[in-house]
């Protein structure tokens, strides 16, 4: 495991695509171990192929060769493979106003007729809008794919498209829409559902609610 630590600590600092000089020193700190252990662990990799290592003025010229670099594209996928199959996750945050203009873009046909096919639902009219906590992130939504949305032409009027993430709030069905053009900020999300989610989950600004996110 230190090994593989130590070959992602040099990734990181570039010697995936050139030499890189680095200290035993810098390496020891980041993982709290012996500048001994750095060093003979830098000896094994390079043993191993993972890795050239020559000793230099102001510390070990490192690179990754091929093998390591194959090892972590492996190692990549293969994370990426466990959190695609997650079945669900949650993101959390409270309800808040928004600037009122879901309802002028929901109530449009062309994108009402694609949310419906989508989702099996036409939306109401208006979105919840929920502020994130600090500790949650819009890059969690990475994990899936969502649902594309295509834009459209009107009366010489270009209307963006938008990605859809289904989900459950109090096991009532809806969908995190992110527009292609948005007014909000990265903190906020707005919340679609066939209901107005408002009165039918008895809402007010500053109540929290949790959105179970699935594929």
């Amino acid at each position: 495991m230190k090994e593989l630590k130590i070959l992602i600590i040099l990734g990181k600092k570039g010697a995936l695509k050139k030499n890189i000089t680095v200290k035993t020193t810098e390496i020891d700190k980041e993982l709290k171990i012996p500048q001994q252990t750095v060093s003979r662990i830098l000896t094994k990799l390079a043993k191993k192929g993972l890795i050239t290592r020559d000793e230099g003025i102001r510390g070990c010229i490192v690179t990754i060769t091929q093998k390591g670099k194959k090892l972590l594209n492996d190692l990549n996928n293969d994370l990426k493979n466990i959190f695609a199959n997650e079945k669900e996750f949650k993101i959390k945050g409270k309800v808040v106003d928004g600037l009122k203009d879901g309802k002028y873009y929901l109530g449009l046909n062309e994108y009402r007729k694609k949310i419906k096919k989508q989702l099996g639902f036409a939306p109401f009219p208006g979105t919840l809008n929920i502020i994130l906590d600090e500790d949650e992130s819009k890059e969690k939504l990475q994990k899936v794919n969502g649902i594309e949305i295509q834009g459209f032409k009107k009366s010489d009027r270009i209307f963006g498209s938008i990605k859809i993430f289904k989900c459950k709030i109090n096991d009532v069905d809806a969908g995190i829409i992110i527009p292609e053009r948005s007014h909000y900020g990265s903190n906020t999300l707005e919340i679609i559902s066939q209901f107005e989610l408002r009165k039918k989950l008895n809402l007010e600004n500053g109540d929290e609610i949790i959105l179970e996110v699935t594929k």
